[in-house]
Order: structure tokens, then C-alpha cells, then sequence
């Protein structure tokens, strides 16, 4: 069978497209939380559930279990940016096999992982409100009161 250069194309548009779209998923994922933020990003994660997650060549990520079990899991990368941070999650659904042909089992939209952003977000604007809160001066003013050795001097 002999495949003419019109079929040729087609193929190519819908694997390019297909590719497209994928890539567009990874996008997707992506959020920006603006700043000022009451820690660094590695902090906040830690504190909302993540372990931190070394590869070989020193990169970091951040992971959080579904369940009792290793897979699946959320993974996180996140970086410090022009004072917010920038999450790039996904779920991990199994470890990564690269003999098999498919390095990656993971899903990249969805609505574990549009819940999960969400929380992140929501537990991002709850640190701010909480630390905004704490740094504000109160409403009432308190004067301060004299000391014991006022008493004597």
C-alpha cells in the first residue's frame, strides 16, 4: 500500500496537533500566585502536605501522596517569581518506566488536579490573610502601662 503525500500531511497535522494539545494540558496546569507571600515556595508546600523530591541532576520537586501508597501522587514544581510563585502540577498515576517506551504515566488536567491547584491557591490566600493579619496594627490603641520601678523613680 503506498501512501501519497496528501495522506502524509494529514498525518503529520494530526500528530502535530495532538501534540499541540498535549503541550496545551501542561500549560494549563500552570498557576501564578502573586506575591507578597509569607514564606518561600518550598515552605508553603511543606507545610501544605509536600515532600521534597531530589532527581540526579539536583532538580526539586515537590510530591503528595493520594492514598497510603506511593502511586499516584501529586507532583509539584514550583519555582520563586517576581515575588509570587509559579506551581506546575500534575498527578504522577505510576512510576516512570523508560524501557517500556512511555517515560511518564501522568495526568495533567483533570479534576484531581483542578481541585488540588485550587486548594493550593486557596491555602496560598489563607497564609497571606493570616500573616496580613498578623503584621497589621490593631484597631484599638493600647497605651502602654507604667512598669513596677515606676513606682520608686
Amino acid at each position: 500500500m503506498t501512501i501519497g503525500l496528501c495522506d502524509k500531511l494529514k498525518t503529520t497535522f494530526i500528530v502535530s496537533t495532538a501534540f499541540s494539545a498535549f503541550i496545551a494540558f501542561i500549560v494549563f496546569m500552570k498557576q501564578f500566585i502573586a506575591g507578597p507571600l509569607p514564606d518561600h515556595a518550598r515552605n508553603i508546600l511543606r507545610r501544605f502536605g509536600y515532600g521534597e523530591q531530589r532527581t540526579r541532576s539536583g532538580q526539586i520537586s515537590y510530591v503528595r501522596r493520594l492514598s497510603g501508597e506511593r502511586f499516584p501522587r501529586y507532583h509539584a514544581y514550583v519555582e520563586d517569581t517576581n515575588g509570587g510563585i509559579q506551581v506546575n502540577i500534575h498527578v504522577d498515576q505510576k512510576e516512570a518506566s523508560y524501557d517500556e517506551g512511555h517515560a511518564h504515566a501522568g495526568e495533567y488536567d483533570g479534576p484531581l488536579v483542578e481541585r488540588e491547584m485550587a486548594m493550593i491557591v486557596q491555602f496560598v490566600a489563607s497564609l497571606k490573610a493570616e500573616s496580613a493579619s498578623q503584621t497589621a496594627p490593631s484597631a484599638t490603641t493600647q497605651t502602654k502601662k507604667p512598669g513596677f520601678l515606676s513606682k520608686f523613680f
